[in-house]
């Protein structure tokens, strides 16, 4: 018994005749007689009566006929258990972001996952980049987003990031059209400092040290997105990482390149022993894009940019 010598007889049974179901099958009617006549010698007995110009099914041929009926409903359901599965319907995919990460680049991520596969099951949390590194190592989480440092036990780097930071000005501030921003150039400025328990802040510092040059924070945080929402109101000028400043891009701030290099390192981590499912690698694909075109917007196209 061969499965397309099942199709051939399903098809009759359905069609009514042995011409249609050739039709439907894109099969010759020799070649569905001819099934059919294999399909009776291998189960022993007649499915059809032949009578002149057409064919009726035996009560045998009925009978019958009720089992492939429920062998094809078993199909159509495998076939509908693969396509939820390749959806990704029944999966849940959980997710930790460090704060500066959750403001935008995760959130667009998740936006893009939801668009392609809105079945899965989402869940993201929002915690310090210590708090997530341990909850990937336990794996309460499948997929973490942390800043730097991230050497903790049980976890791997699976994208590294390493962007240098921006100095934020006012638009219309006099030093705003500088290709370039130095130590030098924020002595006599109003400056919103990072803290310098961040990394940000301690590499600011040592810089400044190492030029010997003093630099006055008037005023201190330790959200970049705060320095930049201060800026915007005309506070003062602000280092801050690249994601915070891409995050101003249409308002009155104005992101310029600083002198010396002060690099925000991140990255996306799991947990080593991570069973990796496909909601995970999809959404880490376009977590990386996600975070390229945040932090590198030179390198795409504007109308591809979402």
């Amino acid at each position: 018994m061969k499965f397309n010598q099942i199709e051939a007889y399903r098809a009759v049974m359905l069609a009514g005749s042995v011409s249609d179901a050739a039709h439907f099958l894109n099969v010759s009617q020799p070649g569905i007689s001819r099934l059919i006549k294999d399909l009776e010698r291998s189960i022993g007995f007649d499915l059809f009566d032949r009578i002149p110009g057409r064919i009726v099914p035996t009560p045998e041929g009925e009978a019958f006929f009720k089992y492939v009926q429920r062998t094809y409903s078993g199909i159509q359901y495998l076939e509908g258990a693969a396509k939820d599965i390749a959806n990704l319907k029944h999966d849940r995919l959980r997710i930790a972001s460090f704060p500066a990460a959750s403001l935008e680049v995760v959130p667009r991520s998740i936006v893009r996952m939801n668009a392609a596969y809105p079945d899965l099951k989402i869940r993201l949390e929002v915690r310090s980049s210590l708090r997530i590194l341990d909850l990937v190592s336990s794996r309460q989480v499948d997929v973490g987003i942390a800043a730097f440092p991230v050497d903790y036990p049980g976890v791997i780097l699976e994208r590294v990031y390493e962007p240098f930071c921006k100095c934020v000005l006012p638009a219309g501030h006099p030093k705003s059209g500088l290709s370039r921003i130095s130590l030098e150039d924020l002595k006599n400025e109003t400056n919103i400092g990072i803290s310098e328990e961040l990394t940000i802040g301690s590499a600011l510092l040592s810089a400044a040290i190492e030029s010997n040059v003093k630099i006055d924070n008037l005023i201190e945080t330790t959200s970049g997105y705060t320095i930049c929402k201060m800026v915007e109101m005309g506070l003062g000028v602000g280092l801050v990482d690249p994601l915070a400043a891409s995050l101003f891009r249409e308002s009155s701030v104005v992101a310029v390149e600083f002198k010396p290099d002060v690099k925000f390192g991140f990255a996306i981590v799991l947990s080593e022993h991570a069973i990796r499912s496909r909601a995970m690698d999809k959404f880490i694909k376009i977590l990386n894009d996600t975070v390229k075109r945040s932090i590198y917007p030179a390198e795409f196209e504007p109308h591809t940019i979402c």
